[in-house]
């Protein structure tokens, strides 16, 4: 065992097993990269981890066959996937935007060894800059939402003295994700624009002092969080989608209550939906992903315009996304239908999947509804999901064939929340 890797783990009897290239998984700490784990590690294909978390709460999957600790530096990084190709190669699947970038930066390297699941930087760079995502939206016949990059400090005193701040609502995003996100205290890579001229300077000027970059101004969209849609794909070399399927955000019945904008992701939007049909946003995906010459997996996500019903593009996510659970559910599976697909195998384009199949991350969303419980009573929300509780068909790291992940997530979530009823005490009682 070198000195960068971890103690293995008991195997999946049935990886020890299989003849088939085995997935080298690149981040396991999020529910879409345990959800990749799982799913290769069920068909008995034998999964390798890559990780730069010592405590992510994948490692504890029964289904890793070996685990590999980096430090995130690129390079470093690089070398410890270049011993493995030495072993044997593998199909690579980078689950998160850090390895998504090493990975796709050192394309033409690591092809050498490995069937690699993501295009090289010309194809995937411009996915990941917001502008030229958005461009390239519009050149595909997608509506866009108007964006601004500000170059320079002028630049944004030009641009926010010319934003219409009375009726329309805006965010910061940084310009590609990064190791550094928009809101320190989220770790998100977007955040709330502000509701007047001088919050919108302050808090672009208070990211770029940390980011080295100014951040982007997107309009919002107008629509609650449950008009958006997201297409979650696999796309083949050829750009043709092999698998596709849709998800629409739930909202949280504290929407209810607001006058103003709230980012939806302080309202738990990113923690619970469920499947639909949406046959116009799936040919609106198709075309971007035609246009942008993409392979590999991505979700394309809309938003239906509140005041005409028209699709917008909001974002593409050229990876996995925290839902990729749900795809097994629903009899898809998206992680066997991306590396059937780079490793020769294939599937055809599966348009048959029910509606209205949930998932969720319990303790997020039970952290959301905590944090907002000023706001909202705290029955009625669990009581908006216990109703439904039986279309909930896949969760966030909870499984009962590999218990471990959930665990790891449960205790982290308690001592978060320890920590905050003993600041919520101190203020209360004592003086």
């Amino acid at each position: 065992m070198t000195p960068h890797e971890a103690p293995s783990r008991s195997r999946h009897p049935e990886a020890t097993l299989s003849s088939r290239p085995r997935a080298v998984v690149l981040g396991i700490e999020h529910p879409r990269g345990v959800a990749v784990v799982r799913s290769l590690g069920r068909r008995g294909i034998p999964v390798v981890a890559v990780e730069r978390d010592l405590v992510a709460r994948g490692l504890g999957s029964r289904y890793l066959e070996r685990t590999v600790l980096v430090d995130g530096s690129p390079a470093k990084t690089v070398a410890a996937l270049d011993a493995l190709g030495a072993e044997g190669g593998g199909v690579i699947i980078p689950t998160n935007d850090h390895f998504l970038m090493i990975v796709s930066q050192h394309f033409e390297r690591l092809s050498r060894r490995f069937s690699v699941t993501v295009p090289p930087w010309d194809v995937l760079g411009p996915l990941m800059d917001k502008p030229e995502c958005f461009r390239l939206g519009h050149a595909a016949g997608l509506r866009t939402p108007r964006c601004f990059a500000p170059r320079d400090a002028a630049e944004l005193d030009r641009i926010v003295a010319d934003l219409d701040l009375n009726t329309q609502r805006y965010i910061l995003s940084v310009r590609q994700p990064g190791a550094v996100p928009a809101d320190e205290v989220t770790g998100r890579m977007t955040t709330v624009a502000g509701e007047d001229a001088d919050a919108v300077r302050r808090r672009s000027l208070a990211i770029a002092a940390r980011t080295g970059e100014l951040p982007i101004l997107i309009e919002v969209v107008p629509g609650r969080s449950d008009r958006c849609v997201g297409v979650s794909m696999v796309v083949d070399r050829d750009h043709v989608p092999v698998i596709a399927y849709c998800v629409r955000r739930l909202q949280l019945q504290l929407y209810a209550s607001d006058t103003r904008f709230i980012h939806p992701y302080e309202l738990g939007a990113n923690v619970y939906c469920e499947s639909v049909r949406d046959e116009e946003a799936v040919a609106a995906a198709t075309s971007f992903v035609r246009r942008t010459r993409f392979y590999g997996v991505i979700t394309v996500e809309f938003r239906r315009d509140a005041r005409d019903g028209q699709l917008t593009l909001i974002k593409a996510d050229p990876r996995v996304v925290r839902a990729t659970s749900l795809s097994t559910a629903l009899g898809l599976d998206i992680p066997t239908a991306l590396y059937d697909t780079f490793t020769g195998r294939g599937r055809a384009l599966t348009v048959a999947y029910p509606d209205g199949v949930a998932w969720m991350w319990p303790t997020w969303y039970l952290h959301t509804i905590l944090g907002n419980r000023r706001r909202a009573a705290l029955g009625g929300q669990l009581w908006a999901v216990l109703r439904n509780v039986h279309r909930i068909r896949a969760f966030a790291y909870l499984s009962l064939r590999d218990p471990r992940p959930a665990l790891v997530d449960l205790a982290r979530f308690s001592r978060q929340w320890r920590a905050s009823l003993r600041g919520w005490a101190l203020q209360t009682f004592l003086p």
